[in-house]
């Protein structure tokens, strides 16, 4: 199946934001005041640049980062997409999670699409399949940790995020 180009804008967090040390496109998302989010050089694997997110705090909703709303990426329903980004933990079995956040054509919020999994400490690819439903005409993307209090503190490395059409619920490849 031929597989599309990565829609995610500044998906290797490579361009700086003009206003602040964060990469451009994106924004952190959730946690509290004892939350830190940097942008980094440490783990990077298919740019310089990682998000490195430090949580104390059990906050009981994902702490990480999300595209910017600028950003949003135009799908149509049917539609199926490659989510994937590399992320990894300081220790082994924190819960992560990749989202699509649904949103219509006035960039309403619609509803979100959890892809979850339980991180190494090693960087490593995650990845799923997201099929658009009815009435979703743009896409952001979010990642970062769902931490219980079990698993606080953690920290996040987030290397690269991707989002690739390849093809339609049909079966149809991308001919875009």
């Amino acid at each position: 199946m031929v597989r599309g180009k990565n829609m995610v804008f500044n998906g290797y967090f490579d361009i700086e934001a003009a206003d602040a040390e964060f990469p451009m496109g994106w924004v952190p998302v959730n946690g509290d005041e004892g939350t830190r989010w940097e942008w980094s050089r440490e783990y990077a694997v298919l740019g310089e640049h990682t998000v490195k997110v430090c949580n104390t705090s059990y906050t009981r909703s994902m702490v990480g980062i999300v595209q910017d709303q600028r950003y949003a990426i135009p799908v149509r329903p049917g539609e199926a997409w490659e989510l994937s980004a590399w992320m990894k933990t300081e220790r082994p079995g924190v819960p992560l999670r990749l989202m699509a956040v649904l949103m219509d054509d006035g960039l309403g919020y619609l509803s979100e699409y959890h892809l979850k999994f339980s991180s190494t400490t090693e960087m490593q690819r995650y990845s799923g399949l997201v099929v658009m439903p009815a009435g979703v005409t743009r896409v952001k993307v979010a990642c970062g940790v769902h931490d219980s209090p079990e698993t606080l503190p953690s920290i996040l490395w987030i290397s690269w995020v991707s989002l690739r059409r390849i093809g339609d619920s049909s079966g149809g490849e991308d001919r875009r």
